[in-house]
């Protein structure tokens, strides 16, 4: 399977999930967290409300909308799905009445399992990303509203940490502390920190399932306020042969994409038509998640001089094309599987956020010819939701292909744990 060209034959079909609000100006609609190898999407959609409700897209297009018990049908708060694993199981958070944030797995038969990290406070957990096995990680703020991070074993015990010389305030003093943000199937953890400098520079780092902790820092990673490798909410794309993609902020606070070998080698680069003035170029200021599959190939977002932002894909060779569907004002990439299909949303004209998935045409159905990557199809009707679950395909034995989650945009993550010596 090679990806050397597969950009420009990228087919993006849109959708809005079934109840979601498509007002002009309302500023709600859907939200695509996570793909699998299947390409079954999961995420979350608004309704006229502003309520929350998760979903998942089967690959032919079928939905079912699902609540989790105890989510709060209250305008913004309601069921955030954040990644879905190639058995189908659903990991992400809800909020309950009083705005506090519990994580939850929901098996692919629908039944649901609630937690809460112990030691939580503040804001609550928030899951961002889950394995093949069930290991979820993710962050929690205690009760001084500090971030760490947390994993979640598939027996339901716990680990947490933080980053070495992380910030220990809170959000409101401008210290977003620790966070992990991905998992692969061999227990390694991806993530980052905001360190106590008082610049709250951030680094990224690898957990090894001995617990140990690797610092991350690109060579070119400014140290002032708010720059360094990774941002706040800017999840890491991490594949199962050890390799990181993210983004980091140079001294003039300008973002660019690297990539990390599984041997410590960094490539960084710049998605044709980046800006180049602060807070502008590859990646964001926060919350912009970058994926990565086993094949090499990238996806995420970049800013351009007007501050538009736009998806992009990198191949495993370095090519990058710019991924927008027809009618985007703003795209946010969110995922990609190892068949080269992934998802993300936009914004129209109209301040409606609207589902895609982008499919190499060899995926394509019948009737879906090869096209360049900025062009889209629409659905042309929308399906009602279902309540029961989807016929997806599911893994039987062991995997060769075998994709990670990726989550959605957040405002807030970090990780709590204590620190860990790098290996």
């Amino acid at each position: 399977l090679s990806f050397s060209g597969y950009a420009q034959d990228l087919r993006i079909i849109t959708f809005d999930a079934p109840g979601s609000d498509v007002n002009a100006g309302d500023f709600n609609g859907t939200y695509p967290q996570g793909i699998n190898v299947w390409r079954a999407i999961t995420g979350a959609y608004q309704d006229t409300n502003s309520v929350f409700h998760g979903f998942l897209r089967s690959p032919d297009g079928k939905f079912i909308s699902f609540e989790v018990p105890g989510a709060d049908n209250g305008p913004y708060n309601g069921t955030f799905p954040s990644s879905i694993n190639d058995l189908g199981v659903i990991a992400g958070y809800y909020y309950d009445a009083n705005g506090f944030s519990h994580g939850f797995l929901r098996s692919p038969n629908g039944k649901f399992t609630s937690f809460d990290v112990p030691g939580v406070g503040g804001y609550g957990s928030t899951p961002l990303a889950m394995n093949l096995e069930g290991a979820i990680v993710g962050y929690y703020t205690d009760s001084n509203y500090s971030f760490h991070s947390f994993l979640r074993s598939p027996n339901g015990k716990f680990a947490t940490w933080t980053g070495p010389d992380a910030c220990t305030g809170n959000g409101s003093e401008g210290c977003f502390g620790s966070g992990a943000s991905n998992i692969n199937a061999f227990g390694i953890i991806a993530g980052g920190f905001e360190d106590n400098s008082g610049n709250f520079v951030h680094h990224s780092f690898l957990r090894n399932v001995n617990d140990q902790l690797k610092v991350l820092d690109v060579s070119g990673a400014g140290t002032g306020a708010y720059q360094g490798t990774g941002c706040p909410g800017c999840l890491l794309g991490l594949n199962q042969f050890g390799a990181v993609a993210g983004i980091y902020s140079d001294s003039n606070s300008v973002n660019h994409g690297f990539l990390r070998s599984p041997e410590g080698k960094f490539t960084t680069f710049d998605a044709p038509g980046a800006g180049t003035d602060s807070y502008e170029g590859t990646g964001c200021f926060s919350d912009c998640p970058v994926s990565l599959n086993n094949w090499g190939a990238i996806t995420g977002s970049y800013i351009d001089a007007n501050d538009v932002q736009h998806g992009y894909v990198r191949s495993s060779e370095g090519k990058i094309v710019t991924l927008d569907p027809v009618g985007s004002i703003y795209t946010f990439t969110d995922g990609i599987n190892d068949l080269g299909a992934l998802t993300g949303y936009y914004v129209d004209p109209s301040d409606v956020y609207h589902g895609f998935i982008a499919l190499q045409c060899g995926h394509c159905a019948d009737n879906q010819q090869s096209t360049m990557a900025a062009n889209s199809v629409r659905p042309t009707a929308a399906r009602k939701p279902s309540t029961g679950n989807l016929n997806i395909p599911r893994a039987h034995g062991s995997l060769d292909v075998i994709t990670g989650p990726y989550g959605r945009h957040l405002t807030h993550w970090r990780h709590n744990v204590k620190s860990q010596t790098a290996k």
